[in-house]
């Protein structure tokens, strides 16, 4: 049974620490819930000294922290995000993500350990990392066993680790838990607490279990499913600290316009709280202040094609697909964005002489006039006219015959996906068909 965030805080407050915390689901409110507890744990004054924060740790070397007194009398807490030796077998969204995030960002120590990891689960040792050594795991059997589609830029990377880890003599972290669960089931220091936040846990795990029995588990999971989805507890969640509440129809409203985005959901919560001078929150708040984020939820993908930026295409279609966006979404936002494009450029043949307009005020001079009837006749409505110019200065940047491979490049696209092909590689070849200049 999942445990309640206030009353947990309240019993710190109080003196009692449990020995494990363990916090797993929507990424955001995971570490939204971790970050308060730990501050909640730790005062500031000795978070320097008391608070440990691993990463790539083995249970062995959390166990072994965990048990060391620290420098200064008081509470002692670890903390660990995204425990790989929590993670099922098959995990959800890109299994590889974290590992490539933490390779990027310089942390190549940590990227290699939650690589060795992540292998670690198919029996796969740092021998086997690099795909060009006989008797690597192919791309089909990281599909099977991990459920992990590699990229071109996957294989790359397994390479470059795989001589990191052989220069560095890294070895993968033990995936046994049991020092851990020996160290917490014997006790562990008075007042040392172990936070773990994760976004998915094999149930088998028998940390979940002590969880559960011995110490406090809290899931913030979040339904996949747009009909699925009930925000109603997260949004009172985040209102507490203006003593605000949502009226009839504006939880609805909300729900529709930015979907399952929890980052975004707080974001606007707080602007909408800003807004509303009364204690409730109006429907007519929302539909006023908050844009239709679901229908714009790839605008950075938008922007990437629009622009011909291939890098920033990638890089955005590689984020979504490792926080658990499906391929054939992207490939929806792919067809529907070069549709778009393809309509900018007719309207920009036929109305402005192949001459993209500069600014809005010359749309509405020189465009609108004429293309008005055609809606009219269409029975659609006139865009804004500042968003035409820009869509027309996109589709300027394409030549029609572009467009048209585009499109058919996403029904190819749409058919292999359904083949069961790698949905990281059809989706880079796509976005690369689209951005290169034929």
């Amino acid at each position: 049974m999942s445990a309640d965030m206030d009353e947990v805080l309240a019993e710190v407050k109080g003196g009692k620490v449990w020995p494990l915390y363990l916090l797993w689901g929507e990424e955001f409110l995971v570490r939204k819930g971790a970050d308060e507890l730990v501050k909640t744990l730790v005062p500031d004054a000795a978070m320097g000294l008391n608070l440990a924060v691993l990463d790539a740790a083995s249970p062995r070397e959390v166990a072994q922290e965990l048990a060391t007194m620290p420098l200064f009398p008081g509470r002692k807490v670890v903390l660990v995000r995204d425990p790989e030796f929590l993670a099922p077998k098959k995990g959800k969204g890109d299994a590889l993500a974290k590992a490539r995030d933490a390779w990027k960002a310089g942390k190549r120590k940590e990227g290699a350990r939650r690589l060795l990891a992540l292998a670690g689960r198919a029996g796969w040792g740092v021998d086997q990392l690099d795909p060009r050594v006989p008797g690597a795991p192919s791309v089909e059997q990281w599909k099977d066993e991990l459920n992990v589609d590699l990229a071109e830029a996957d294989l790359a990377f397994l390479q470059e680790a795989a001589a990191f880890c052989r220069d560095e003599r890294i070895s993968a972290p033990e995936g046994d838990a049991s020092a851990l669960l020996e160290l917490l089931q014997k006790g562990v220091p008075p007042g040392h607490a172990l936070v773990l936040a994760a976004t998915d846990v094999d149930s088998r795990s028998p940390l979940l279990k002590f969880a559960q029995d011995k110490g406090r588990l809290f899931e913030r999971k979040v339904a996949a499913r747009h009909k699925d989805l009930d925000l109603s507890e997260i949004a009172k969640e985040f209102l507490v600290p203006f003593k605000k509440k949502l009226g009839p129809g504006a939880l609805e409203g909300l729900k529709e316009r930015i979907g399952g985005n929890i980052r975004l959901l707080q974001s606007e919560l707080e602007k909408l709280a800003v807004y509303s001078e009364g204690p409730t929150i109006e429907a007519q708040h929302v539909a006023l202040l908050v844009h239709h984020a679901r229908e714009e939820e790839f605008f950075e993908l938008t922007e990437a094609l629009q622009k011909r930026e291939l890098r920033d295409a990638l890089s955005y279609a590689e984020d979504a697909m490792g926080q658990g966006t499906h391929a054939l979404q992207l490939l929806g936002a792919v067809a529907s964005i070069v549709r778009s494009l393809l309509e900018n450029h007719a309207w920009l043949e036929k109305y402005a002489g192949g001459q993209p307009p500069r600014t809005g005020r010359d749309v509405e001079s020189r465009i609108l006039p004429k293309l008005e009837a055609e809606l009219k006749a269409s029975k659609r409505k006139t865009p804004n006219a500042w968003a035409l110019a820009f869509g027309m200065q996109a589709a300027a940047r394409y030549e029609r015959r572009e467009l048209l491979n585009a499109l058919v490049a996403c029904a190819d696209a749409d058919l292999a996906l359904k083949s069961s092909a790698s949905g990281k590689l059809v989706i880079e070849r796509l976005l690369w068909t689209v951005c290169t200049r034929a």
